[in-house]
């Protein structure tokens, strides 16, 4: 357990340094405050992010968000836990309802003041409860790929107090629906524009 968590802090450790070494223009000592959100956007990769992210969490260090990489460990430590602690409850359930039917087995009643049908509820509840676990295990590493994927194409999308939207009135030309396409017949209406930077 101690060599997969190194090998994924240098991973991590790796994936920042490489960062840091894109964040100029090749051949050029330009910083990123000079470079046009285009470029940055052009070299910014959506199709990295989500490769980064096949280890969880290095897609968020990849987008720079470093603050989610904790909560898909947590989130996904979780359910793993949970899930591993579950199927060892499953097993030790699974073994004393073996013990109570089959007399020649040797396995140990774990759980000698249930009854049968007592012990083969807590056995399916606890095989239930590990089987959603690693649906939603599998869900958080579906959902950090995502997440980074969706993070890295929106990276320089503009958000700024330029978007506006005008509502006006306005007198509307609608010829084709009268019986001359040719004669003017002006129709009061609403105009909704909405301008983007």
């Amino acid at each position: 357990m101690r060599i997969v968590f190194l090998l994924l802090f240098s991973l991590c450790i790796s994936l920042v340094s490489a960062q840091s070494e894109e964040s100029g223009v090749e051949g050029n000592n330009v910083k990123e405050a000079t470079i046009p959100d285009s470029l940055l956007a052009a070299q910014h990769s959506p199709k990295k992010a989500a490769l980064y992210s096949l280890i969880p969490g290095g897609g968020q260090i990849y987008n720079k968000k470093y603050w989610k990489v904790p909560l898909i460990y947590a989130a996904g430590g979780a359910a793993i836990y949970f899930s591993a602690n579950n199927y060892k409850n499953y097993r030790l359930f699974r073994q004393t309802l073996i013990s109570r039917v089959d007399t020649n087995s040797s396995a140990i009643d774990n759980h000698p003041n249930l009854t049968k049908d007592g012990v083969q509820d807590e056995m399916e509840g606890h095989q239930k409860n590990f089987e959603l676990l690693i649906i939603a295990a599998i869900a958080v590493y579906a959902i950090q790929i995502v997440d980074a994927t969706v993070d890295a194409h929106l990276m320089y999308f503009d958000v700024s107090d330029d978007l506006s939207l005008q509502i006006r009135p306005e007198i509307l030309n609608l010829n084709n629906l009268a019986d001359n396409r040719y004669q003017f017949k002006p129709t009061l209406g609403l105009s909704i524009k909405l301008h983007i930077r």
